[in-house]
């Protein structure tokens, strides 16, 4: 009988051992997908964006070249069908479009500063910074995530449903943006290898 009750015993430590080591690995939280993002500290990408808009009887095509290096300098370069640039650099926020330039403060444009919140906190890996701006639902793993974000902001809320990004560990695969017109938009990003 104690042979019994020590094999018993014996096989419920081992699979309490298993699910205590597996349950780490199971568990999905906001501070270990910004953990993972915010160890490149500089990324190069190209990118398809998809429009989908109520006035237009097919999607709108973009693609071109995306880059990100540490602390906060973002690029989103369009070279198809016309050449266009966004720029986030720390405050500063530029475009160029069709020659012709302009330049604001993201401290002075209040929603524009939410809207790059989501794509700056990913990117630098600051939790913070996402949750400051958005409330949000995690799903999935370490390995492969989805992070939908709504924004807080009522005045936010009137153009930008919800923004779904998905990735695997530190690498974001796409960013779906959903407007409250019904509109949306989806950027799908290949990371280019460092050199």
């Amino acid at each position: 009988m104690s042979l019994s009750v020590n094999k018993n015993f014996l096989r419920s430590a081992v699979w309490l051992s298993a699910l205590t080591v597996a349950l780490p690995a199971m568990a999905l939280d906001l501070q270990t997908v910004m953990h993972n993002m915010g160890k490149i500290k500089e990324r190069h990408g190209k990118f398809v964006e998809t429009k989908y808009m109520a006035v237009l009887n097919k999607p709108l095509l973009s693609s071109g070249e995306v880059r990100y290096v540490a602390p906060n300098l973002f690029e989103k370069k369009t070279l198809e069908p016309t050449q266009d640039t966004m720029r986030v650099d720390g405050d500063g926020l530029f475009l160029e479009k069709g020659g012709r330039k302009f330049s604001t403060k993201l401290s002075s444009q209040p929603q524009a500063a939410v809207f790059v919140n989501a794509i700056a906190g990913l990117l630098t890996g600051d939790a913070t910074l996402l949750e400051r701006s958005y409330s949000y639902e995690l799903d999935g793993t370490a390995k492969k995530w989805t992070l939908t974000m709504m924004p807080k902001d009522k005045k936010m809320q009137e153009m930008v449903r919800k923004i779904i990004a998905s990735g695997d560990e530190d690498q974001v695969r796409s960013i779906e943006y959903q407007q409250a017109d019904g509109d949306r938009s989806v950027m799908v990003v290949e990371p280019l290898a460092e050199k």
